[in-house]
C-alpha cells in the first residue's frame, strides 16, 4: 500500500509540476510527432522559448514558419487563450513542401493556430496585435533571392517597419540564425543561409528595434563560419545567435 501511495503521489506530483511548467508540458505532449522530437536535441527548444519568456495566453506569429516545429509548441504553451499565426510566402511552402504543413494542421489538430500565406511585399497583419514574433533560423532569408523559385529580393526595411506595427509595444522580436563571420556582408544569407550577428544588430536599430538581450546557448565554436549551414559536418550544429528585440 505504501508503494501505491508513493507511485501515485509522485505521478501527481509530476503531472502537477508539467501544468505548471507549459513549456515542459508543450515538450511532454503526446500528441508531438516523432519527427520533431529528433530534432529537440539540436533545436534546443526548452532553452530558446523559455529565453523569450513565452507565456500562456500570448499571441505569436511565427515567420517564415516553415514546417512548423515551433509552431506546435508555441500553440501549446500559449494554450486556448492564445493564438498562433503560421506564416510562410509560397516559395517556403514550395520549399518545406505542402503535404507537411497539411499534415501539421490537419483535422484542426491545433485548433488555436492559424495558417497563412502571404507574400513578404504584401503582408497584413493587424496592428499592435502580437505579443512575440518568431525568426528562427530565417532572419538571412530577408537577403536571399531565388526568382526562379518564386523568392523575390524583399525590401527588408519595409518588411520590417510591417512587422514593427504588427507588434505590441511590449512585444518581443526574437531572432535565432547561423552566425557568419565578423564583417560578412548580407549576400551571406543568399550564399551561406548565414548572417553577421552584428549586422543583425545594426539593422533592427536602424529600424526601431533595441537589443534586449542575447544567448550563447547555441554557440558551436567549432564551427569555421565560412561554409554553407547545410554542409554535413555542421548541418544541425551551428554557431547560432539568439537575439530578443524590443521597440525602442
Amino acid at each position: 500500500m505504501r508503494l501505491i501511495t508513493l507511485v501515485l503521489s509522485t505521478f501527481i506530483c509530476c503531472a502537477n509540476a508539467l501544468a505548471s511548467d507549459p513549456i515542459s508540458a508543450a515538450l511532454e505532449h503526446a500528441a508531438r510527432p516523432s519527427a520533431d522530437i529528433e530534432q529537440d536535441a539540436k533545436r534546443r527548444p526548452d532553452q530558446v522559448l523559455r529565453f523569450f519568456d513565452l507565456q500562456p495566453g500570448m499571441k505569436v506569429l511565427d515567420m517564415f514558419a516553415g514546417g512548423g516545429y515551433y509552431t506546435e509548441l508555441t500553440a501549446y504553451v500559449v494554450g486556448n487563450a492564445g493564438k498562433v499565426d503560421a506564416l510562410n510566402n509560397q516559395a517556403y511552402i514550395n520549399y518545406v513542401g505542402p503535404e507537411k504543413i497539411h499534415q501539421r494542421f490537419a483535422d484542426n489538430r491545433l485548433p488555436n493556430a492559424r495558417v497563412l500565406t502571404q507574400e513578404t511585399d504584401a503582408l497584413d497583419l493587424p496592428a499592435d496585435y502580437y505579443d512575440r514574433i518568431w525568426f528562427f533560423l530565417s532572419f538571412h532569408d530577408l537577403y536571399h533571392v531565388d526568382a526562379k523559385n518564386g523568392w523575390q529580393k524583399i525590401d527588408d526595411a519595409r518588411f520590417m517597419q510591417t512587422l514593427r506595427r504588427a507588434l505590441k509595444d511590449d512585444g518581443i522580436i526574437a531572432i535565432t540564425d547561423h552566425a557568419a563571420l565578423p564583417g560578412t556582408p548580407d549576400t551571406s544569407g543568399q550564399e551561406l543561409h548565414r548572417i553577421d550577428p552584428q549586422l543583425i544588430k545594426d539593422r533592427m536599430q536602424q529600424w526601431g528595434f533595441v537589443l534586449v538581450k542575447e544567448g550563447d546557448f547555441l554557440q558551436n565554436l567549432d564551427d569555421p563560419m565560412t561554409i554553407p549551414m547545410w554542409d554535413p559536418s555542421v548541418r544541425g550544429r551551428t554557431n547560432r545567435v539568439v537575439m530578443a528585440f524590443s521597440k525602442k
